[in-house]
């Protein structure tokens, strides 16, 4: 993403993250809504992100299709985001989906279950890495979005919190042909960028304790000065040794790893 385009995003998550009040939920819902409408009109989508019509323009279009009797703050953010800049037109449709992910997220702190809703997105998306069926499922283009969503609540049950399967349900019947895996492990990084921490993903063959957890944690939080959250995935084939992933920042000191690159000196 483009400086201009990070700097219009940043700009809506900032006013994602400072929604309150009753109608928070209804503002997500607003904003996941337009983004579907925008993604599939080609046309509105040029018109929004039109660099020969004023920001003003934009911006009252927008307020005249979706309705003027929405939310005041869905209302705010939909404007600030058609009159922002993109290099991409499709980069208006992922920010408003990330802002409405972002004040579902809000809504979910200010109940007290934002940790929880973050863990079950995370795990949803260890699942589906590991999963080839379920990637085929949600990516296979004769099944309708209405049946992916279905797919994940069957999948989830009762057993999530209700925010988690609107936020995945979301995700899965709107990939637009990102990878399935990384779709879902950013929307739980926006979770965690929510508190300003980051998610550490880490790969091991076998389990660290906690006097190794909080020894890596806190080397890692010195090295990028936010808190980090320790993500554990149990993965036999790195043979030893641990590969660390914050977000495109890769640290491999896998025994797997090491033998890779030893296999390139020979080669080379």
């Amino acid at each position: 993403m483009s400086t201009t385009s990070s700097n219009s995003l940043n700009s809506l998550l900032k006013m994602a993250d400072a929604l309150t009040g009753v109608k928070v939920l209804e503002v997500s819902r607003v904003l996941l809504s337009a983004a579907n409408v925008i993604d599939k009109e080609i046309a509105l989508r040029n018109l929004l992100t039109d660099g020969g019509r004023s920001p003003s323009a934009r911006s009252k279009l927008a307020t005249e299709l979706f309705g003027a009797e929405l939310p005041k703050e869905a209302l705010a953010i939909l404007g600030q985001a058609v009159e922002s800049r993109w290099a991409f037109a499709s980069e208006l449709v992922d920010a408003l989906e990330k802002a409405g992910y972002r004040a579902m997220f809000a809504l979910a702190e200010s109940e007290s279950v934002l940790d929880r809703v973050e863990d079950e997105i995370f795990k949803f998306a260890r699942v589906v890495a590991q999963n080839g069926q379920l990637q085929m499922a949600l990516t296979n283009p004769a099944q309708s979005s209405t049946a992916k969503a279905g797919l994940v609540k069957n999948l989830l049950g009762n057993n999530a919190h209700p925010y988690t399967l609107e936020v995945l349900s979301h995700v899965a019947s709107n990939l637009r042909g990102r990878r399935t895996d990384r779709v879902f492990e950013e929307v739980a990084d926006l979770a965690a960028a929510r508190r300003e921490r980051l998610r550490a993903k880490l790969r091991v063959a076998i389990g660290l304790d906690d006097t190794q957890r909080t020894r890596l944690s806190n080397a890692l939080t010195k090295i990028y000065n936010k808190p980090i959250h320790l993500d554990e995935v149990i993965d036999t084939t790195v043979m030893g040794g641990i590969e660390v992933r914050i977000a495109d920042d890769v640290i491999d000191g896998t025994i797997a790893g090491r033998l890779r690159q030893a296999r390139h000196r020979v080669a080379g």
